[in-house]
């Protein structure tokens, strides 16, 4: 092996801690020397970016499942991985894979969440509710919002969604300009005078702590972060109940092998041993979200969000594979944060980011 090491890059996440843990130590068993850097996400894309330009060198990196698959394949920045089915979740196995071939090897999910604390309202949510619902419910509740820029895309996406409409149409042309699409935004930044003051800056740790706390009735967060809500200093945890959206999004980080990879046959022993169902029900137990449907049915009395998160996996319904999906998407960022700022209508947000995207 080339370097007597193998070097990975990972995205800050509760999932990865189980890799990184010293104290787990899981990689001991491992035969081959291996180092994980970590990144932030306000980081991350902008570090990814080095090693598939040349300036950095990693044989393993993360990658947002399939909102950056297709464009990582077609510029030749990851290449296929020997993989095994198993009992993977189909729908998680299906994302990792393109034209036939796999490329991505499954870490942790994340997907649409609602949390809310029983002992704060006498609603009781089914398991998947509609954004409608959701909002409606925040009209009489404090809730929590993962409105920080980095985050408001996805954050708003179910919202985007609720009048039955996606944002990109088949052929991969934004489509954000319609009546359908604008109104859900308006329900979305409406939710901003429901939420705790400062909701704009808010990403996961936030809303993490903020449930934790029990300082709101409501938030939603993703999926991967829920064993994090429920560590050992969370209040009252048989308190929490969990719901998703009828409109949810989910997307599955997994491990790539980049193109520039000196240690292929090592990369991949890697892959096999950090999807196997031991260290697969380990870190679910830290992030909550695990990508192997036994480590749902063993972990289904233990972790009381199992049985929903389950259905949110199986029902989520993935952005389109598409090219310059990074680009594309970014300016969906941007946008929806002019309107929930207030520096843009809704209709005018979307309408600039509708002939922005298109343009590329």
């Amino acid at each position: 092996m080339n370097d007597n090491m193998l070097k990975v890059l990972a995205v800050a996440d509760p999932a990865v801690m189980v890799y990184t843990d010293k104290k787990l130590d899981i990689l001991k068993n491992f035969k081959y020397k291996v180092q994980f850097d970590v990144f932030p996400w306000e980081k991350y894309y902008s570090t990814m970016l080095d090693v598939f330009n040349g300036k950095a060198y990693y044989d393993i990196v993360m990658v947002a499942g399939h909102l950056w698959k297709r464009d990582f394949i077609e510029k030749n920045y990851i290449q296929p991985i020997e993989f095994e089915d198993e009992d993977i979740l189909p729908a998680i196995v299906q994302e990792m894979k393109y034209n036939g071939k796999t490329y991505l090897s499954p870490s942790f999910c994340d997907g649409h969440m609602i949390v809310y604390r029983k002992s704060l309202t006498e609603k009781r949510f089914d398991k998947v509710i509609t954004p409608e619902e959701y909002a409606d419910f925040a009209k009489n509740h404090i809730i929590a919002m993962k409105a920080h820029p980095s985050e408001i895309f996805t954050d708003a996406l179910p919202f985007l969604r609720m009048n039955g409409q996606d944002v990109y149409n088949e052929n991969h042309k934004a489509i954000c300009a319609s009546e359908s699409i604008v109104k859900g935004l308006e329900v979305y930044c409406g939710l901003k005078k429901c939420s705790l003051d400062n909701t704009k800056t808010f990403g996961n740790g936030e809303i993490a702590e903020i449930l934790r706390n029990k300082k709101v009735a409501a938030a939603v967060t993703w999926s991967g972060q829920l064993g994090t809500v429920l560590n050992e200093s969370c209040i009252e945890p048989d308190d929490l109940a969990f719901s998703t959206f009828s409109t949810a999004w989910n997307v599955t980080w997994a491990f790539a092998v980049s193109s520039s990879c000196k240690n292929q046959t090592e990369a991949n022993e890697l892959l096999r041993f950090l999807r196997s169902p031991e260290i697969d029900a380990l870190a679910g137990s830290l992030s909550g979200a695990p990508v192997r449907k036994q480590s749902y049915l063993n972990g289904m009395k233990k972790y009381p969000w199992y049985e929903c998160q389950l259905k949110m996996i199986e029902n989520a319904k993935p952005l389109p594979d598409m090219t310059s999906a990074g680009d594309k998407n970014g300016i969906f960022y941007e946008e929806i944060a002019n309107a929930f700022s207030g520096k843009k209508t809704p209709l005018q947000a979307m309408t600039d980011a509708e002939e922005r995207i298109n343009k590329i």
